[in-house]
């Protein structure tokens, strides 16, 4: 499965990429999980992409991810594989990026 994030604020991607990774571990599927964020347009190395393996860090006991570029040459992309729910990010989550 792939799950695309590009040209989202990184609120409304946190919140995508949570809601779709629990539907998938309710459906019982535990495959990997492509998830496509972008290089990042701001020459610091991508927003979405450091909010995202940020989240998923923080929840490192319910799921495994791979960055792309250690196993693909590709920092436009991270590997998740799931374990366990995440819980449901907050409305109101701040994050203090775009």
């Amino acid at each position: 499965m792939e799950i695309d994030l590009h040209g989202m604020t990184v609120a409304v991607a946190l919140s995508r990429f949570t809601v779709q990774y629990n539907a998938r571990l309710r459906a019982g599927d535990t495959g990997p999980i492509r998830v496509i964020h972008g290089y990042g347009s701001s020459g610091r190395g991508g927003d979405l992409r450091t909010a995202l393996r940020e989240l998923l860090s923080r929840h490192a006991g319910r799921l495994e991810f791979v960055p792309g570029e250690t196993y693909f040459n590709n920092p436009g992309v991270t590997v998740v594989y799931p374990k366990h729910p995440l819980p449901t990010p907050s409305p109101t989550l701040r994050t203090g990026r775009r």
